[in-house]
Formats: structure tokens, sequence, C-alpha cells
């Protein structure tokens, strides 16, 4: 944890904090680790992860979550950073890959530091990261996050479905539509997964022509 915080000190991209809660159900104490990614297309994400010691070793307890940030005005308290008040604008579903799980977690945080500071290299592999590069600030406002099912939109209710604009609605029903259809199907998970980035990456490509294409016009 030194080395770790030693290494964040002398970058100027990256900051870390960590801080003690209780756990009362399992009568340990959690230590909560925050980073703050300033990554290079001009993001910034939050990684956070909760770990406990257990039997003179570490455990995690909360697997690794990563948010965006931007201010869009009021906050509520649960969506507000250790490190600053911007609003917590979205989930990503990003974890280290399963073979390199048993990995020190510190080192678990360095990797998912590193790719996301090079966020749109890392993209090019992950085709849910892509579909999230492809959206700006204004179009996160109104999405709740992505996962491997596709991106999820933050209404709730039909006064909030009015508010969002057609082409989220649309996008975030066609994913919505594709996991119930291949519910039912033959495919594997891994290929469920494969058809749905494929998805993710068109849907990515075609959201960058059109902004493209507004600003041309």
């Amino acid at each position: 944890m030194r080395w770790l915080e030693s290494i964040c000190k002398n970058q100027d991209w990256v900051k870390i904090h960590s801080s003690e809660h209780p756990d009362v159900e399992g009568k340990r104490a959690v230590i909560v680790i925050e980073m703050t990614i300033h990554s290079l297309s001009q993001r910034i994400y939050e990684l956070t992860m909760g770990i406990s010691i257990e039997k003179n070793r570490f455990v995690i307890v909360v697997e690794p979550t990563l948010r965006g940030k931007v201010n869009v005005g009021e906050s509520y308290e649960q969506e507000l950073s250790w490190h600053d008040h911007e609003r917590l604008w979205c989930t990503l579903c990003l974890d280290v890959s399963y073979e390199h799980r048993k990995l020190p977690f510190c080192d678990q945080l360095v990797s998912m530091a590193l790719g996301l500071r090079d966020d749109v290299s890392t993209a090019r592999r992950l085709p849910m990261l892509d579909l999230f590069l492809a959206h700006d600030q204004t179009d996160h406002v109104w999405i709740e996050g992505y996962d491997l099912n596709g991106p999820e939109r933050r209404g709730r209710g039909i006064d909030d479905e009015k508010l969002i604009p057609m082409d989220i609605r649309m996008l975030c029903h066609k994913f919505a539509c594709m996991i119930e259809e291949l519910q039912y199907s033959a495919f594997e998970d891994y290929d469920r997964y494969d058809i749905i980035g494929e998805e993710m990456r068109n849907e990515a490509a075609k959201i960058r022509r059109n902004k493209l294409s507004r600003l041309e016009s």
C-alpha cells in the first residue's frame, strides 16, 4: 500500500485515498481505497475497492467498481465522491480478468488505473468502454451505467422517460430486446457477450458518425 501511494504521489493524473469503515455484521474493519484517474480522453474515473484483513491476509469484500464523473448541478449526498463534490454520472461494470483475480489487490488497482489512463487505447479491446467513450457528458446524464449487456437509461417512470432523448431511449431499448432474445437461444454466455460486444462496436461507430455529421452541418 505504501508502494502504491508513493507511485501515485509522483503522478499528476492519479490520486489515491483510503479510509476505514466498521463492518458491524462481519465484526471487522473494512478499508475503502479510492483512486481518481484523469484519462487521456479528458474523462475522470473513480475506482473503488473495499478490503478487510482476515486471518492475517487481505480479503476483497467489495469488488472493484468504476464511475465516471461530471459536474451537472445538484447532487445527492450518496452520489458524492470523497475527492470532490462532483456528481457520479454513470457506472462502468469493469473488472480485472478472471485469471488475474489472484493478483495482490494493489496490482489489480494499478493495472486498472493504467488501462483507464489511456482509455482510448483500452477501448479498442473493450466494446463496452468503446460505447461509453462514443457518448459525451450530456449523453451520460441520461445513462445509468454500462455493463456487458449494454447501456441502461437513468429514467424511472413515465415523466422521466419523456426527458430522455429519443436516441438514448432507442439505444437502451435495442440492447434490452437483444438480451431477451439471446436469453432463450442456444448460444453460450461467452457467445452472447461476443454478439452484444459486436453490436456495441457498431453502435459506437454510428454514434460517432452522427456526431461528426452534425458538426459538419
